[in-house]
């Protein structure tokens, strides 16, 4: 079992809260990335995972996005986007 750190950017969904955002840290353990990732997905679709509470409050609708995920050693073994902005 190893811990992982995964950031999540928190955003505004709409127009009133579209440039409103922010970044939330998370750990966990798992065996690996795959079992991180089933643990993930288990905790979006049944809300026991809420990095928005970590966050400033961002009011109306919101998007909530795994972005970037580090092991235990602090390497980074995972990255939803090649570059900042897309």
């Amino acid at each position: 079992m190893q811990t992982y750190n995964v950031f999540y950017l928190v955003s505004g969904d709409n127009e009133e809260n579209q440039n409103i955002s922010d970044t939330a840290t998370l750990s966990f353990d798992a065996e690996d990335l795959d079992d991180l990732f089933a643990t993930l997905r288990e905790g979006e679709e049944d809300g026991s995972i809420q990095p928005e509470l970590e966050t400033i409050a961002v009011e109306g609708d919101i998007r909530i996005e795994c972005i970037l995920i580090y092991d235990a050693d602090g390497k980074e073994v995972f990255r939803k986007y090649d570059s900042v902005g897309q």
